[in-house]
């Protein structure tokens, strides 16, 4: 499938360098290519979201940037060095895995401090430097409470801010949201986006549409290690779905696995399909909103089981679907 790229964002104007340069990366584990040639920039001040299925190559991309894996080919650069044999490319960079890294039986200061020494911060501004931490992910009150104690939410900031301790340039998140509640998620996506604005580069891989789509200034979807489309969400979804709307029809069970079902014409003619196993046909109709409400009215009348209709704009989970032959391919 071919790529889709779009017009870079306005921090990457003016002649800027990225601060995170990858080059055709290449690399295959018992020669099955895990990464087909990926090729990304990421700039400061900007927030890059990955996208895509289990085994696209999000996992060994991190580890390539976070030089815990040399590539068979291809480069990656943080600000022009090689994370994977130069340590003040390494120190240039935080991680925050997807499992919540923290020692249960510190406090949460005390977490950070610890971080701190194995990053090489200096003893004597490793206190200060954690205070500041504790006050930007908002557990400033929670300092001498042990992280065993903090909620799974309040771990997942702490996990951030330990990541932060050394002050990276470049910060890359594994699925920050997984396991945190509606409330710190909020919390989590207002701090990245502060982290953003203060001049950090992120880039985050995620399976949560609701939020890429909340925070990616621009999006990378990587299908088959290699990416297949690159650009502003907003842009991407109408370069590839123009006005067309997602419709969905709900049938009833029972309804939905009979012959009657199945052999539909009149829903194969309005261009949907049946998502299998499931009670569900969906696809994309083109039309203005009076066109689509007419063309639904008849879809209803030929289909009266139908127990629920849903009609919305195409999003990144159908344009994640485009790409991975899914849905609304």
């Amino acid at each position: 499938m071919a790529e889709t790229t779009s017009t870079p964002p306005a921090t990457e104007g003016h002649g800027r360098r990225p601060l995170l340069h990858i080059e055709d990366a290449r690399f295959a584990y018992h020669d099955r290519p895990t990464l087909n040639g990926v090729s990304l920039d990421v700039f400061t001040r900007e927030i890059v979201v990955l996208l895509g299925p289990n085994g696209a190559g999000k996992s060994t991309l991190v580890r390539a940037i976070s030089g815990r894996l040399a590539l068979d080919g291809g480069s990656v650069r943080i600000a022009g060095r090689d994370p994977a044999d130069d340590r003040r490319a390494r120190r240039l960079t935080g991680l925050v895995p997807q499992q919540i890294a923290v020692y249960e039986k510190l406090t949460a200061k005390e977490n950070l401090m610890a971080f701190a020494r194995l990053m090489g911060v200096a003893d004597k501004d490793a206190p200060a430097v954690a205070d500041q931490v504790l006050q930007l992910v908002r557990l400033q009150d929670r300092g001498d409470d042990r992280a065993g104690t903090l909620s799974g939410g309040m771990r997942r900031l702490l996990n951030i801010g330990a990541a932060l301790m050394h002050k990276p340039r470049l910060l890359v998140l594994d699925e920050p949201t997984v396991g945190v509640d509606l409330k710190t998620r909020g919390r989590l996506i207002a701090l990245l986006r502060t982290l953003r604005d203060n001049g950090l580069a992120l880039l985050l891989t995620t399976h949560d549409m609701d939020e890429a789509e909340a925070l990616a200034d621009r999006v990378a979807i990587i299908v088959d290690g290699k990416i297949q489309a690159l650009g502003r969400p907003d842009e991407l979804v109408e370069r590839t779905f123009g006005k067309r709307k997602l419709i969905t029809i709900v049938f009833d069970p029972e309804f939905a696995s009979s012959e009657e079902t199945l052999a539909n014409g009149t829903l194969r003619s309005a261009g949907l399909h049946r998502v299998a196993p499931g009670n569900r046909w969906t696809g994309l109709i083109a039309g203005d909103d009076a066109e689509i409400a007419d063309r639904m009215e008849a879809l209803l009348a030929a289909n009266p089981m139908a127990r629920e209709v849903r009609v919305r704009k195409p999003g990144l989970d159908s344009l994640l679907a485009r790409f991975t032959d899914r849905e609304t391919a």
